[in-house]
């Protein structure tokens, strides 16, 4: 039975694992009374290695999340408490990301207000493999098998700001993005605390098996592609 073996490798099932991860999901002390976003969180067969053993790149993936600006006020809460106690136990956490800042001016585009801030730079390779095995474990999850074949991640929110072909460099990414709000307008979403986290995911001909849109916090999205 497949409940019975690691969702990404096949080996023999030693723990479960929270995809995403639970560390991105509010704690109850952190929230308005009476409000749960911790429901029927999304679990799947894992082994040691897949589990146990990528706690700090979960962690790294909770911290490149929630300081996105277009998340909801959800994301932005889960900064100001959980993450922030996180960085005043070790200043050091908040480092990796803030060594190498750049200042940048962005408008909402629902209400026109510009505003300054600046921008982070992210280790994207640490960041993709987080999404990857999100995508494995929810492929699992969704289709109650293993998927054989490769996963690439693509953080809508990952743009090029400082090479000097920047508007090139993120063309195509900006035009998946586009692509992938058209395809999913209207399939449905999976996941029961969609403040937080929820995906939707279609099946496709041909070498690509399957394309989901994962989307944290509201405004943080990633396309994930299998192959």
């Amino acid at each position: 039975m497949s409940s019975l073996k690691c969702y990404a490798c096949g080996a023999p099932k030693t723990s479960v694992e929270h995809v995403p991860p639970r560390c991105l999901f509010p704690e109850k002390q952190d929230l308005p009374t009476g409000v749960d976003l911790r429901r029927q969180l999304i679990t799947v067969p894992s082994c040691d290695t897949h589990n146990a053993m990528k706690s700090h790149d979960d962690e790294y993936l909770l911290f490149a999340l929630v300081m996105n600006i277009p998340n909801n006020g959800t994301g932005t809460n889960h900064f100001l408490t959980k993450v922030m106690r996180a960085i005043a136990k070790n200043p050091r956490k908040i480092s990796q990301f803030t060594e190498m800042t750049v200042p940048v001016i962005v408008e909402n585009v629902d209400t026109g207000v510009i505003e300054r801030t600046v921008a982070l730079r992210v280790n994207l390779h640490r960041l993709k493999h987080s999404l990857t095995m999100i995508g494995r474990a929810l492929y699992f999850h969704h289709f109650d098998m293993t998927w054989e074949g490769t996963v690439s991640a693509h953080p809508h929110f990952a743009l090029a700001l400082t090479e000097p072909n920047s508007k090139e460099l993120n063309e195509p990414l900006e035009n998946m993005a586009a692509a992938a709000e058209e395809m999913f307008k209207f399939e449905p979403r999976h996941g029961d605390n969609q403040e937080v986290f929820f995906y939707q995911v279609v099946t496709c001909a041909g070498t690509t098996g399957a394309i989901m849109l994962l989307h944290f916090y509201e405004g943080s999205k990633v396309t994930l592609i299998f192959q």
